[in-house]
């Protein structure tokens, strides 16, 4: 009876062991944000589909980044945090790369036989549709400090 007491115990404790890998294990701090949007313009237009990066320039600070939708306007967040930026002072990067476009329309059988017959052609560079300059923190020229208030726009106007 001893022994089967004993292996009932160790039962439950190894089920334990299985189904609850993670508990007890800190959760990730998440930072308290506040809404941050990015409006990017170029040549006086709205640019849409600009990847925009905020870049900490306090050691304990903490990037965002968004995507400009066709306003020109980027919504800021944590990737995989939360939504907004936490308060400080940024460098801000936008890039925008022009992509091959695949037909949406193409079934899985045409696009694997096309990506078969160019497979052996060189995979061409990406053609950056924005200056180059703002690629970079230290060459884009662009700041911005985020403070503990909603609704922040910080608007750029990118120029050649």
């Amino acid at each position: 009876m001893k022994t089967a007491s004993r292996l009932l115990v160790y039962s439950v404790v190894a089920l334990g062991l299985v189904i609850c890998p993670g508990c007890g294990k800190p959760k990730a701090q998440v930072p308290k944000t506040y809404p941050v949007s990015i409006k990017i313009g170029y040549h006086g237009k709205p640019v849409e589909g600009a990847n925009v990066s905020l870049l900490a320039q306090e050691p304990s600070g903490r990037g965002a980044s968004g995507v400009t939708d066709a306003n020109g306007v980027a919504k800021m967040g944590l990737p995989g945090l939360a939504d907004g930026a936490v308060p400080g002072k940024y460098r801000v990067t936008v890039s925008k790369v022009e992509t091959a476009q695949s037909d949406p329309n193409m079934s899985a059988e045409e696009f694997y036989k096309q990506q078969k017959t160019n497979a052996t052609a060189a995979p061409s560079s990406p053609k950056h549709l924005l200056p180059l300059k703002y690629l970079s923190a230290q060459s884009s020229g662009l700041e911005c400090t985020t403070t503990e208030q909603k609704d922040q726009l910080f608007e750029f106007n990118l120029t050649d």
